[in-house]
């Protein structure tokens, strides 16, 4: 099987007799199709080629062997972000075929697929998309051989993604808020549902949808997670790069959404095109804005290639019989990983990519960014934690309640290698000065309005400055005054301090760092009480009762 690529179109090559021995002079039949004609689907639906393999034959060939494999060591190390606030979660259904879980063997298989679940979540993670998204597996379903066989229509995979999406919408748990409630379903099998080459299909901004919101995918060892990624990417809304957009020129380096999926381990990114795509659509897709809950999956080594070995790896890739191809010992076995079958050590092949990080590559080392390198704890992810508090500081204010704080650093130890930041905040602040300043105190909004007399000029002259309350709340807790000259209000551009009261009209509510924190006349934090009619801080009026009457006096005549 192969395709052939002209100038006008591509051609697909088939074995015409699936199954029948190849005859050693008459060879076996096969049929030459144009991929246009494969091409005509339903426009909101993409099937997807992968063709990340190539051939390696006899010691002829070395020198090709080098032109695939020219990295350099100092290439900049991919960055990846840590989740935060503005994060997208898309909760996962991974359904697995009974063709997936007899090649890699029911003791092993969950192990396998939580790793390739993990690089699909980490190219996600790139920076390149622009945009916080997280790849979160809540549930996961092996099916049995009838079950599997009655969903893949072999050569139809417009029907078998039909079928496969109906089955993810029957798997839906009917509470939105239950932990194996899922936004979106991948699906894998080693059943051919569509013609040589079609590693993919996906419904394009189905994400959501209750329907349409599932992928279909060819599982052929760790590269499928770029398949896998792919698909999602249609069904988030992302097309093909050079197809309905101007990031064509992105392919060739290995754009996640091109055509051709090339992208591979060492090499790939999400083109400028996918990113603008995502979002605009992002913000439509409700269902990725609530937390996932923690599932309490087997916990995975920090480099995923440490479980596999360079061998298993090429069986995955190629099939049972496939190892690391050991006809060619000049170069680094990381930079790119060639397989050959026993029965032919020098027919090499390969998927374009390298082997997992993590891999070992020779004793006492393994491999790591595409290069064989010694083994190093250095280089694996470290989240990071907290250190110590600090003291608190000094007061903001002598009186009339200020803030005081204290702080901490990630540094205990930093993350490092795309590790998480430190989950939190990292200052405190506690009120201190609370008694009421005397009589005679200035008020403190106008002592910092008063403090720009002498130096800030407003309009080419200099003014004398009075306290002013914005009328927007949220602004303030910035300083604004206002000119007794000419009654202008100006921006002094900068916070009012620590421990202003947000408003005339609330004696308690104080601005820190530039936010007005709401305090209760109990001088706490966050509290909501207030003083009744009676002047007792949060009092039911009994303290004191009102007096009504009327007083009447006539006043004395003059005289």
């Amino acid at each position: 099987a192969g395709m052939i690529r002209t100038d006008e179109d591509e051609y697909f090559i088939e074995p015409l007799e699936r199954g029948k021995q190849m005859e050693e002079e008459k060879g076996r039949i096969h049929m030459v199709y144009r991929r246009s004609v494969v091409a005509q689907h339903p426009t909101d639906v993409l099937p997807d080629i992968h063709t990340g393999e190539s051939l390696l034959t006899g010691l002829g060939a070395l020198s090709s062997l080098h032109d695939h494999i020219g990295t350099q060591l100092n290439e900049t190390l991919r960055r990846r972000r840590h989740a935060g606030d503005n994060d997208h979660n898309i909760e996962v259904l991974l359904g697995v075929d009974d063709s997936v879980v007899r090649f890699h063997g029911k003791e092993h298989v969950q192990n396998y697929l939580l790793t390739l679940m993990n690089i699909v979540n980490e190219i996600y993670h790139d920076e390149s998309l622009g945009v916080h998204i997280n790849v979160v597996l809540v549930r996961m379903i092996m099916l049995g051989y009838a079950k599997s066989i009655s969903l893949i229509e072999r050569g139809n995979p417009s029907r078998s993604l039909e079928n496969v999406c109906r089955w993810a919408y029957q798997q839906q748990k009917s509470d939105p808020s239950h932990a194996e409630h899922h936004d979106h379903a991948i699906f894998l099998t080693r059943q051919d549902f569509g013609p040589a080459g079609m590693q993919g299909y996906a419904p394009v901004t189905g994400m959501c949808h209750p329907v349409r919101s599932c992928t279909l995918n060819h599982e052929d060892g760790f590269s499928s997670a770029f398949v896998v990624a792919h698909e999602t990417g249609h069904v988030l809304g992302m097309e093909h790069d050079g197809q309905g957009n101007r990031c064509g020129d992105e392919t060739a380096m290995g754009s996640v959404m091109a055509p051709l999926v090339q992208a591979a381990f060492h090499r790939y990114h999400w083109s400028r095109c996918s990113g603008q795509e995502l979002r605009r659509y992002i913000h439509s897709y409700d269902c990725l804005l609530d937390d996932p809950f923690e599932h309490d999956w087997p916990k995975l080594p920090e480099l995923p290639g440490i479980n596999y070995s360079m061998d298993e790896q090429c069986r995955f890739d190629f099939g049972v019989g496939y190892r690391m191809c050991t006809a060619f010992r000049t170069f680094d076995p990381c930079k790119q990983l060639w397989c050959s079958h026993p029965d032919n050590p020098y027919f090499c092949k390969t998927k374009k990519g390298p082997p997992l990080d993590g891999t070992e590559c020779a004793p006492g080392k393994w491999c790591y960014k595409g290069h064989c390198m010694w083994k190093n704890t250095n280089q694996l992810k470290q989240d990071g934690h907290w250190g110590p508090w600090t003291k608190f500081g000094s007061c903001s204010r002598t009186c009339g309640t200020g803030v005081r704080f204290r702080t901490r650093q990630c540094n205990n130890p930093m993350p490092i290698n795309g590790g998480d930041d430190c989950a939190g905040v990292n200052f405190e602040f506690q009120l201190c000065s609370t008694e009421e300043c005397p009589k005679n105190f200035e008020d403190f909004r106008a002592q910092q309005c008063q403090q720009r007399n002498s130096h800030f000029e407003f309009q080419g002259s200099r003014h004398h400055w009075l306290p002013y309350e914005h009328p927007d709340p949220p602004k303030r807790c910035h300083l604004y005054c206002q000119s007794r000259e000419t009654g202008d209000v100006a921006h002094m551009k900068q916070p009012v301090h620590d421990g202003t009261r947000c408003s005339y009209g609330d004696p308690y509510s104080i601005c820190v760092r530039g936010e007005c924190v709401k305090v209760g006349c109990d001088k706490e934090i966050g509290s909501s009480k207030a003083e009744d009619q009676c002047g007792v801080c949060g009092g039911d009026d009994s303290h004191c009762r009102t007096v009504k009457g009327t007083y009447t006096r006539t006043p004395k005549k003059l005289g």
